[in-house]
């Protein structure tokens, strides 16, 4: 498996774990799933650790993953998405950039304990 998700209950988040280098199409499959997941249980908030995955996909499908397929999955604008990268790894930086112009509140980070301070402030 690619990736886990999980709902972190006591802090009110979806926590997607990523477990080997990635592509926009999994970045979409694992969307689509922790949305779904997400909604029943009334959360929007998401963590998302690819500290192991770097993403390989050009910026055209990165646009269009920001753009069109979260309008798609009728990700709200309200949610919030904290994205746990590699020190090293800047092969997320592009999808931040798309996340934040398409009106998400979306932000980077390197330290797990100041993602979710972010995301549950």
């Amino acid at each position: 498996m690619k990736y886990e998700i999980k709902v972190i209950k006591d802090k009110a988040y979806v926590w997607i774990q990523v477990y080997e280098n990635i592509t926009v199409d999994i970045y979409k499959d694992f969307a689509e799933k922790s949305i779904q997941i997400a909604k029943e249980h009334r959360i929007n908030k998401y963590l998302v650790d690819v500290r192991e995955a770097r993403l390989f996909s050009s910026a055209l499908d990165q646009y269009r993953f920001g753009y069109e397929d979260m309008e798609n999955y009728s990700l709200g604008k309200i949610s919030r998405i904290a994205v746990l990268v590699k020190e090293s790894d800047n092969s997320h930086d592009f999808i931040e950039t798309i996340f934040i112009n398409a009106g998400y509140s979306c932000r980077l980070f390197i330290d797990a304990d100041a993602a979710i301070k972010w995301l549950t402030k």
